[in-house]
């Protein structure tokens, strides 16, 4: 299968479905688009999920979403993920978009893997690819 990165977003629709862990990628390829696809958790993904579902006292979705996470690869950014998001950051505010720091590490650690990103959140993350930074961005929401 081919690995990719999903946004936070993506794992927010499977956390509100009645799919299992295992059926995460065919619940996503079957209302979207065929692409296979291995998920990966990173960090910031993780501290956007949680924070969220905390906010809500969502608990039965909190952990559902840790027993996803639990079933997919850690990917732990690195200090050039730092300065790379970072960078990223500060050019897209230059160029007149201001983005949140976990979508540009998501997008910096995505980037270097060269994984693609799996996101419905395709404004931020095209304000992203516009700071030069070779993302590849795949949209399951469009047709």
């Amino acid at each position: 299968m081919l690995k990719s990165i999903l946004d936070t977003d993506i794992l927010s629709e499977y956390l509100k479905s009645k799919a299992t862990i295992r059926q995460l990628p065919i619940a996503l390829q079957a209302t979207r688009r065929p692409t296979a696809c291995s998920p990966s958790r990173v960090s910031p993904l993780i501290y956007e999920i949680v924070y969220g579902l905390e906010l809500k006292s969502a608990w039965a979705q909190l952990k559902k979403a840790l027993d996803w996470l639990d079933q997919n690869e850690q990917i732990t950014p690195t200090a050039a993920d730092y300065l790379s998001a970072a960078t990223i950051k500060a050019t897209a505010r230059n160029q007149g978009s201001v983005l949140e720091l976990p979508d540009c590490l998501i997008a910096a650690i995505a980037a270097r893997l060269e994984m693609p990103l799996v996101t419905g959140n395709t404004d931020d993350f095209r304000a992203i690819q516009e700071t030069g930074i070779g993302l590849a961005i795949e949209n399951w929401r469009e047709a």
